[in-house]
C-alpha cells in the first residue's frame, strides 16, 4: 500500500526492517557467503525458524548489489512475478549503465521462454558485470508461496542457464518437487536446511541477554534448548512468555517439527494478552497492510493506540518503510490469527473486510479497496468501483482485473455483461482459450434463453461484447481471418458505438512492427479483399471508442508490403499523430510508426527524411524513458546505414549491444537477430549467417511468424547466391515467391537491394526458358510487378538485360510495340487478330506493371526501361 510503480507495491521489494536489534549469526552468514560460488542457495524451513531475519541480515553484509523480493499468494502471476524480478534487478541495470530493452519487453501472458531467453541474453551482454565480484544476489523470500506452474518452469529455466556473476536465494518452508537432483549433483546449488538454522546454547545465551538485558541461568536455557529445539519462534515466544508475567520459570509446551504451531501460539501468547488486545489482533487480522488510521477504521478508536502497543511489545509486528508508517504481521502469526478469526468470529469477517475497503476507498487506494471488497464478498461495491475505474484499468495489467473478476460469481457477472466479457477477454490474454470458449458458449445459451426478454438495446449491447471477443478469438487463437471479419462486422452491426469492455493492457512486448506481430499460418493466406475490408471495420470499430491509432499504423505496414507507398504514408501519419495512446505506451505506437515513415522515405529515395524518422523516434524514446525502443531505432539504422555502404557504423550497433550469432533467440527478438544476419552477410560471414538464419528461420515458423519467415528465406537466397549456389538460390527465391504472392508483398523483396533485383531477373530467363516447371510456381506477373518496384532498376538492377522484355509477356510486348509505331486500338485488333475485349484486358496490364495511366505515359516509361 506504499508507492506504487506500474502496479508493483514497492514495500515488497525492500529488505525486511526490524523493531529490535537482531542476533548476529555469523556461522550461518559465513555458509551462505559459501555458497555464492554456486548458482542459488535454498534455504528451507518450516515457519518461524528466522529465515527471513537471517537473509535480511547476511544481504545487508554484502559488497556486492542485492535484490529482494518478499512473495506471497497474489504473486503467482507470470506476469506479475517477473515484473517484480525485473525491478528487484534494478541495481544492475544502474550498475552496469545498460537498459532493460529486449529483457523487459519480451514478457508474454502465458509464455515464459522467450522472456527468459532475452533476459539471459541481456546478462550476458554486460562484459562488466559478468567479472563483477562478488555476484549480484536476488533474494526470494517466501518462495514457498509460489505454486504457479508457469513460474516454477521459468525460474527453473532461468537458473539453468543463470550467467556467471548472478547468484538466486530461495528462503522457503520447502522447495516441493522444484529443487531438483541433477542440480546438487552438477553443483549447482548449495542447501541449508532447518538443522542448522536451530539456535545452539550460545546463540541462545547470547538472544536472551539482548533480548531480556539479563543472563538467564545455563540450565534454565538448557531447558529452553530441549524444549524447543532451538526454534526461533520457541525462543521468542519464551521471552513474551516472561514480559507477560510468567517470570523466567515458565516453560511452554514442547515443541517439534510435527507438532501444531497455532496450538503453541494460542496457548503462550494470545492467552495471556487482555481481552481488548486480543479483540484487536483479530479485528486487523484481515489486513494485508496496516497503519494507524487503518485500525482505527476496522478496529476502532483505540486502533491507533493498540498498533503502538504492538509496537513496542514487538509482537510479530514488521515495519515495511523506514518511516515507521506501514507494518504487516509475521506471516505465522497472522496465519494463526485469521484461522482463530474464521474459528470464532466468522460473522465479523465480511464487516471488517467492507471496513478495510472503505477505508482504502476514502484515501484513493482503489485497487486495495477492490481487493478488500471482493475477500469480504460485497460484490456489488467492487463492482460500482470496478465502473468507475475503467479509464485507469486500461492503464494497468489485464492479469489484477482477470483475478478481481475471477472472484466474482459468474451468475453476478452474467448481469454485468461488460464484465462478463471483460473477463472472457482476459483469459484469451491469459492464454487460456479453451476456458474463454466455455465462457463464451456459455454467453450464447444464455442469450439464446433469455435475450426475447431483454431489451432491444440490452440484446444489442451483449451481442455487441460477444462478437468483438469472438473475433480477438478467432484472428489471436483460431487464425481464421475470415471468421475475424465476419465476427468485427457482426459486432458494428449491434453495436455502431463500439464497446466499453475493460480493456486493460497486457505487458506485451515492444514490437518494430505492428502488423508482423501479428500471428498467422504460413499458407494461409489473408486474401487482399478480405484484408483490406477487415482493417476498414477494425479501424471504425475501434475509432469509436477512441482505439484506433495502432490499427491505423498495422494497416500502413500491410500497405507498404504491397508498395502502396502514399497510401501507406497517409494511414501511419494518422496513427501517429493520434492521441488514443498518448499516455499509455505511446512507443508501441511511435516506434513502428517512425521505422516504417523511415521505410517510405529510403523507398523514395529520400535518406534524409529517412533518417530524420529514425531520429524523431529516438528522441521520444529517450525523453519517455523507453529505453527498449533503443535497440529496435537502433537497429533500424544500422540497416540504413548499410544500404548507404556504411558497414562500420552498423558494426557498432552490433558491438554495443553485445549481439552474437550464438545467443538464444525467442520469437519477440526476430527483428533484432534477422538485421544481424543482414550484417553478417554485408561483411562475408556467409557460415555464421546462414546458421543463424536456421535457427531463426525456425523459431518464425513456429512462432506464426510468416512475414518474418519470408524475410529469412530472401537472405537465404541471396547467401546461396554469393556462394556461387545459383540453382539453389533461385529454388530459395521460388520459394519465397510462393508464400508472397497470395498477399502481393512486395517490398521485403525490394527492400533487400539489387542482388534480389539480379535474382529476379535470372528466375524469369528460367521460367522463360523453361528451366522451372513447378505447376505451383508464382505467376512470371507477379515477379514482374516485384522487379518494377525497384526504384529506378533499369541497368543498375538489371545489367545487360532489357528490361521492358522481362516485365511483359511476349503479346503484351507485341501490344506495346504496335502502341509506340501509333496504331490505335482497333488497327491493332485488326493486325493481331484479336478481340477488343482481350486488347482492352492487355493494355490495362501493360499500363499496371509500367505503373502509368494513359498511352503516353506508357510510351514515355518504355522508353526509358530501354535506355
Amino acid at each position: 500500500m506504499t508507492s506504487e510503480t506500474r502496479g508493483l507495491l514497492l514495500s515488497k521489494l525492500k529488505l525486511p526492517s526490524s523493531l529490535s536489534e537482531n542476533l548476529p549469526r555469523p556461522r550461518l552468514v559465513k555458509r551462505l557467503n559459501e555458497g555464492l560460488i554456486c548458482r542459488a542457495t535454498f534455504l528451507t524451513a518450516p515457519a518461524g525458524y528466522g529465515k527471513t531475519t537471517l537473509v535480511g541480515q547476511w544481504a545487508s553484509q554484502l559488497d556486492g548489489p542485492v535484490g529482494w523480493i518478499s512473495l506471497d499468494e497474489r504473486d503467482n502471476d507470470l506476469v506479475r512475478f517477473w515484473n517484480y524480478v525485473i525491478k528487484a534487478m534494478e541495481p544492475v541495470w544502474a550498475e552496469s549503465g545498460a537498459n532493460l530493452s529486449i529483457a523487459m519487453t519480451t514478457l508474454s501472458p502465458g509464455l515464459y521462454e522467450p522472456f527468459i531467453v532475452s533476459l539471459l541474453n541481456e546478462l550476458n551482454s554486460f562484459n562488466s558485470f559478468k567479472q563483477k565480484s562478488p555476484p549480484f544476489v536476488l533474494i526470494f523470500d517466501d518462495w514457498h508461496a509460489i505454486h504457479n506452474t508457469d513460474i516454477l518452469e521459468s525460474v527453473s529455466y532461468f537458473l539453468e542457464y543463470l550467467p556467471p556473476g548472478v547468484h538466486l536465494c530461495f528462503a522457503s518452508r520447502s522447495t516441493g518437487s522444484f529443487l531438483k537432483a541433477r542440480w546438487i549433483s552438477r553443483g549447482w546449488v548449495r542447501e541449508i536446511g532447518a538443522g542448522p538454522l536451530c539456535f545452539d546454547f550460545q546463540e541462545t545465551a547470547e538472544y536472551y541477554r539482548l533480548t531480556e538485558k539479563r543472563e538467564l541461568h545455563r540450565d534454565l536455557i538448557e531447558g529452553i534448548l530441549r524444549q524447543t529445539e532451538g526454534w526461533v519462534s520457541g525462543l521468542k515466544l519464551y521471552s513474551l512468555a516472561i514480559r507477560s508475567g510468567g517470570g523466567p520459570g515458565a516453560m511452554i509446551p514442547r515443541h517439534s517439527l510435527n507438532g501444531s504451531v497455532e496450538q503453541l501460539l494460542f496457548e503462550e501468547v494470545f492467552d495471556s494478552l487482555a481481552d481488548p488486545m486480543r479483540r484487536f489482533l483479530l479485528d486487523i487480522s484481515v489486513l494485508r497492510q496496516m497503519n494507524h488510521p487503518l485500525c482505527v477504521a476496522v478496529a476502532g478508536e483505540d486502533g491507533a493506540g493498540r498498533l503502538e502497543e504492538l509496537i513496542s511489545l514487538n509482537l510479530f509486528v514488521i515495519p515495511l518503510d523506514e518511516h515507521g508508517s506501514w507494518y504487516r504481521f509475521h506471516h505465522l502469526f497472522g496465519e494463526f490469527l485469521r484461522n482463530r478469526l474464521e474459528r470464532t468470529a466468522p460473522h465479523r469477517i465480511n464487516v471488517l473486510y467492507q471496513s478495510a475497503a472503505a477505508w482504502c476507498e476514502s484515501q484513493g487506494l482503489l485497487e486495495e479497496a477492490v481487493d478488500y471488497y471482493l475477500a469480504g464478498a460485497s460484490y456489488p461495491e467492487a463492482i460500482g468501483l470496478l465502473e468507475r475505474m475503467k479509464s485507469l484499468l486500461i492503464r494497468r495489467e489485464f492479469s489484477t482485473m482477470k483475478v478481481w473478476l475471477q472472484a466474482i460469481p459468474d451468475d453476478l457477472l452474467m448481469r454485468h455483461p461488460y464484465l462478463y466479457f471483460s473477463y472472457t477477454y482476459s483469459l484469451l490474454w491469459g492464454q487460456e482459450p479453451d476456458l474463454a470458449e466455455r465462457y463464451l458458449q456459455q454467453a450464447e445459451r444464455h442469450c439464446e434463453a433469455n435475450g426475447n426478454l431483454w431489451q432491444p438495446e440490452d440484446k444489442n449491447r451483449f451481442l455487441g461484447y460477444l462478437y468483438y471477443v469472438r473475433n480477438f478469438k478467432a484472428t489471436q487463437y483460431d487464425m481464421d481471418m475470415n471468421k475475424g471479419l465476419e465476427y468485427i462486422r457482426l459486432s458494428l452491426k449491434y453495436s455502431p458505438q463500439g464497446t466499453d469492455l475493460i480493456f486493460a493492457s497486457p505487458q506485451m512486448p515492444l514490437c518494430p512492427s505492428i502488423y508482423r506481430s501479428y500471428n498467422g499460418k504460413r499458407g494461409k493466406h489473408l486474401p487482399r479483399q478480405l484484408a483490406d475490408s477487415f482493417f476498414t471495420n477494425m479501424i471504425e470499430f475501434m475509432k469509436q471508442m477512441g482505439l484506433q491509432d495502432s490499427i491505423l499504423v498495422c494497416y500502413g505496414e500491410l500497405l507498404y508490403e504491397r508498395n502502396e507507398l502514399k497510401l501507406a504514408e497517409e494511414y501511419i501519419k494518422t496513427g501517429l499523430y493520434g492521441r488514443s495512446q498518448a499516455h499509455f505506451q505511446p512507443e508501441k505506437v511511435y516506434v513502428p510508426a517512425c521505422l516504417f515513415l523511415s521505410r517510405i522515405g529510403k523507398a523514395q529515395r529520400d535518406m534524409s527524411q529517412a533518417e530524420q524518422w529514425l531520429e524523431e523516434a529516438y528522441r521520444r524514446a529517450v525523453k519517455d524513458g523507453a529505453q527498449e525502443a533503443l535497440i529496435l531505432i537502433e537497429a533500424e539504422m544500422a540497416l540504413l546505414w548499410l544500404d548507404q555502404g556504411d558497414g562500420s557504423k552498423a558494426a557498432e550497433w552490433r558491438e554495443r549491444y553485445g549481439i552474437s550469432p550464438e545467443d538464444p533467440v525467442s520469437v519477440y527478438q526476430l527483428f533484432v537477430y534477422i538485421c544481424l544476419v543482414r550484417l553478417l552477410i554485408e561483411t562475408g560471414n556467409i557460415r555464421e549467417a546462414w546458421s543463424l538464419s536456421e535457427r531463426l528461420l525456425s523459431v518464425a515458423i513456429k512462432g506464426y511468424r510468416p512475414m518474418d519467415a519470408l524475410d529469412l528465406l530472401i537472405l537465404q537466397a541471396m547467401m546461396l547466391r554469393l556462394e556461387d549456389r545459383p540453382q539453389e538460390a533461385i529454388l530459395k527465391l521460388e520459394e519465397a515467391l510462393k508464400y508472397a504472392e497470395p498477399d502481393d508483398y512486395v517490398r521485403v523483396f525490394t527492400d533487400k537491394g539489387g542482388t534480389v533485383a539480379e535474382m529476379l531477373a535470372d528466375y524469369v530467363e528460367h521460367r522463360q526458358k523453361g528451366n522451372l516447371r513447378d505447376k505451383n510456381a508464382p505467376t512470371l506477373s507477379f515477379v514482374r510487378k516485384i522487379m518494377m518496384a525497384f526504384e529506378g532498376a533499369g541497368e543498375q538492377a538489371f545489367p545487360g538485360r532489357t528490361t521492358l522484355e522481362m516485365l511483359l509477356t511476349p503479346r503484351e510486348l507485341t501490344i506495346f510495340r504496335c502502341m509506340e509505331e501509333g496504331m490505335d486500338n482497333k488497327a491493332i485488333v485488326d493486325t493481331l487478330g484479336i478481340g477488343m475485349g482481350t486488347l482492352k484486358a492487355h493494355i490495362n496490364h501493360i499500363y499496371s506493371k509500367l505503373q502509368v495511366k494513359n498511352r503516353i505515359e506508357a510510351i514515355k516509361r518504355g522508353k526509358e526501361l530501354q535506355v
